[in-house]
């Protein structure tokens, strides 16, 4: 297991954040299946949570980044070259360890499944579900190859999926990092947190964040959803304005913060600062929104599209040239078995037949001079 930051001394550490301080809900409780899954995507979402820029970003950095071309460099582009640079690697090793987790539940799944096939039959929930779920794991159960057979197609489908997974993030995150801008646009709300915030590597205001969120839920909760309704056709039209607004005004604040920054080269040290500060609020903004939206990346990138062509897979199961020689041989081995226990079967009919002839003879005989008698 990865440690999200070297906040944490060990393992220990980060299990102990995980219970007492985040309180991931069934953390001490032996769960499988689609709570298992939350579970996952809970602690996935934390440790996103931490993602920090690998390095510090220097002086000379920004100077290089600035550097000379035939046409003007912005402030802007110096922000972008920073964030590919610095901040792209890291998130995608991150992600990368979310999906590992994500392909590791459901491999880790096969044991539980096989429990709950086997648990069907005299269940008060058996008339539920199909009765091929009973003949399926009794095959399974009393076949190896079989069972080795299915995991394998099974394990398959994971990792083509994992790859697939990794394949759409990465480009997700190649979009993200490389205009950044659009993707601070996209959103209508969370950028004034990031500009009365104040988190160097963002941790600590996302967790925050995260926790006053989980007690407006739980005040929410509390309050429940009697007075909860619909919004109205007069609302919405309210609401369609000031969203085209916010996100204008997000415009003005992105042109604010980079048009402060001084130009000139005797203030190249303000200028180094503001734009460290610029890189850290938009990689905090960035971060933010992946790991809110973590849960949904791995339902529509891993989990649907899995289990969409996961029939067709099983459906094209083949043995390997192994098995079917090793299997020709035991079928050859069978039939001449079977052929033999045949004509043994038929000698004993014959014989069988025989003594019944000569009993009933016997017993007419017998019966004859009883009666002569």
């Amino acid at each position: 297991m990865m440690l999200p930051s070297e906040d944490f001394a060990c393992l220990d550490d980060y299990i102990d954040y995980l219970r007492n301080d985040i309180k991931v809900p069934a953390f001490d409780v032996e769960i499988n299946g689609g709570a298992q899954f939350r579970r996952l995507m809970y602690e996935v979402e934390v440790f996103l949570r931490f993602s920090e820029i690998g390095v510090e970003t220097k002086k000379k950095d920004v100077i290089q980044a600035r550097g000379v071309s035939m046409g003007s460099v912005t402030w802007r582009d110096v922000v972008v070259k920073l964030l590919c640079t610095e901040a792209l690697i890291p998130m995608k090793s991150r992600i990368r360890y979310a999906a590992e987790r994500i392909k590791w539940f459901f491999i880790f799944q096969k044991d539980a499944v096989i429990n709950f096939m086997l648990s069907i039959k005299g269940s008060a929930d058996e008339q539920m579900f199909s009765s091929l779920y009973t003949k399926h794991v009794k095959l399974m159960l009393e076949n190896e190859m079989i069972k080795q057979l299915v995991f394998k197609t099974y394990d398959d489908a994971c990792e083509r999926q994992l790859e697939q997974f990794m394949e759409l993030f990465d480009n997700t995150l190649a979009s993200t990092f490389s205009n950044p801008w659009v993707f601070l646009k996209r959103a209508s709300s969370g950028l004034d947190n990031l500009d009365n915030g104040k988190d160097d590597n963002g941790s600590d205001d996302d967790e925050d964040s995260r926790s006053s969120n989980q007690g407006g839920d739980d005040e929410s909760t509390d309050d429940g959803l009697d007075d909860i309704q619909l919004p109205t056709f007069e609302d919405t039209k309210k609401r369609i304005p000031m969203e085209i607004e916010s996100r204008s005004g997000i415009e003005t604040m992105l042109s604010h913060w980079l048009s402060s920054i001084p130009m000139e080269p005797q203030q190249i040290d303000e200028a180094v600062e503001k734009v460290q500060m610029l890189v850290l609020k938009t990689f905090s903004f960035i971060r933010s929104q992946i790991a809110d939206q973590i849960e949904l990346f791995a339902e529509s990138f891993f989990k649907l599209p899995m289990m969409r062509r996961l029939e067709d897979d099983m459906s094209n199961i083949q043995m390997t040239n192994v098995d079917t020689e090793t299997y020709k041989v035991r079928r050859e081995y069978l039939e001449g078995e079977f052929k033999t226990i045949e004509d043994t079967l038929a000698s004993l009919n014959e014989c069988i037949d025989k003594l019944q002839g000569f009993a009933l003879k016997a017993q007419a005989k017998m019966s004859r001079v009883s009666g002569s008698k």
